[in-house]
């Protein structure tokens, strides 16, 4: 479709996963396909993948420097949980010792090979 439509050809194309969160999250429920997705992340999960979850070794910052544990927290409004919640008060000893808030959106990055940003692909 795509060489036909727009005269592209693919050689080497990279995917990652789909998140279940903001329009992605609500195309899902509004087609019935949240549970099936969910399942279908649920059960690619890899144990192996959570070594190169963007979350453990990155911090990300909004524009007004709040700190969040990845982007895809940030979008989601969650914060660190940890007394340093803004980029003013950065304490790398605390940001390393905080507990990494996750949710159904997490085995996204989990899935397979691991679909993170530091993830691998195959």
């Amino acid at each position: 479709m795509a060489e036909k439509d727009f005269d592209i050809q693919f050689h080497n194309l990279f995917a990652i996963t789909n998140l279940p969160i903001s329009r992605f999250l609500d195309y899902l429920i509004a087609s019935e396909n949240y549970e099936d997705y969910m399942y279908s992340l649920v059960e690619a999960y890899n144990p192996e993948a959570v070594k190169n979850v963007m979350c453990r070794n990155t911090i990300s910052v909004s524009w007004d420097g709040w700190l969040y544990d990845c982007d895809f927290n940030q979008m989601l409004g969650l914060k660190v949980a940890s007394k340093t919640k803004h980029i003013k008060d950065y304490n790398e000893e605390l940001l390393q010792n905080r507990q990494i808030i996750i949710s159904q959106h997490c085995y996204g990055c989990t899935a397979g090979a691991g679909s993170s940003c530091q993830g691998n692909v195959i």
